[in-house]
């Protein structure tokens, strides 16, 4: 059912309009991988050393790819069942992968060890669609889940996620889905100094900014929205603030002004992105100014240029604090 969904996916996910060439920042692939064999990079996440994380969404693979010399390993193997692997985040030296799988026994958020053990810590049901992770300071979790447009969040210390947003601002668009379902709330960051949660909402295409009082949810505002962040999926926050995005359906990487609302596009197809699916900054030396993107290829063929791509950006990542 795996394929089943991808070719799905594909069919109409791929089909993006013209766009102008424009001036972008060097790109490297620091990992390929062969589509053909379903090895389509989902999630990526850095870790405090520099380590680059990567998920291959269809097989279950969870790669690990050394911060210095770029040279990658398999970490862990998941069983996707009928679904995928998808979005990660680090809260302290620990990190977390959410499963997609469809199944009430794996669906949900597992913690992943150095050895490559893995336990899960929050359980989804399997009619649910997890996507994506992050957390704050204090070490609470939020997670999107993208069928019904909800943010949950789960307090730290616990394995129970608690609906915390459920907005029609997060819901997707199911007359354009390629799946039975709606794709809504995708990629999720957390911004420490505005104590507040940003969203991408792929099929009704915005970011959303939701405050954070203290663990309940607060104001909701649109940060940017229309055609040119349709499929928006992976986000991280630059120092500035600033807002770093991929969209998939246009196979972009964009960053949008916070104050203003507008939005620039840093790479795209011409520089080798083929529906990109999430990001994140990187953390140590010369990467402290750049993103790590994860190439997925969905729909591009099996000779797909899927990859762990280095983009270089103008500033450092948002400030972490310590021990994150």
């Amino acid at each position: 059912m795996t394929h089943l969904l991808l070719a799905s996916l594909a069919a109409v996910l791929t089909v993006p309009p013209a766009v102008q060439p424009v001036a972008v920042q060097p790109v490297a692939v620091i990992e390929s991988h062969d589509a053909s064999l379903g090895q389509l990079p989902g999630g990526v996440a850095v870790g405090p050393d520099g380590d680059v994380f990567v998920t291959l969404a269809g097989t279950g693979e969870l790669r690990r790819i050394d911060g210095k010399t770029y040279r990658g390993r398999t970490l862990a193997n998941f069983d996707v069942g009928y679904g995928f692997l998808l979005g990660m985040a680090f809260d302290g030296d620990d990190l977390y992968v959410v499963l997609a799988s469809f199944l009430d026994e794996t669906s949900g958020v597992w913690r992943v060890h150095d050895d490559g053990s893995a336990a899960r810590v929050v359980a989804f049901p399997g009619n649910a669609f997890p996507h994506d992770i992050t957390f704050d300071a204090a070490g609470n979790m939020f997670v999107t889940e993208s069928i019904g447009g909800v943010v949950y969040r789960v307090e730290a210390g616990s394995s129970t996620p608690v609906p915390w947003v459920s907005s029609l601002l997060l819901v997707g668009d199911v007359a354009m889905s390629p799946v039975p379902f709606p794709i809504g709330a995708s990629g999720i960051t957390y911004d420490d100094e505005a104590r507040s949660v940003l969203v991408t909402n792929s099929q009704v295409p915005a970011i959303v900014e939701i405050e954070d009082d203290d663990g309940v949810a607060g104001a909701i505002l649109v940060l940017a929205e229309g055609e040119h962040l349709r499929g928006a999926d992976g986000v991280a926050l630059g120092q500035s603030g600033d807002v770093y995005v991929v969209s998939n359906f246009h196979s972009a990487l964009l960053v949008v002004d916070r104050r203003t609302g507008v939005t620039t596009t840093l790479a795209d197809a011409s520089d080798g992105l083929a529906f990109p699916s999430m990001l994140a900054s990187g953390r140590q030396g010369a990467d402290e100014k750049a993103v790590f993107v994860a190439n997925f290829g969905l729909g591009a063929g099996p000779t797909a240029p899927v990859s762990v791509l280095r983009i270089a950006v103008d500033e450092k990542g948002e400030d972490r604090p310590a021990g994150t």
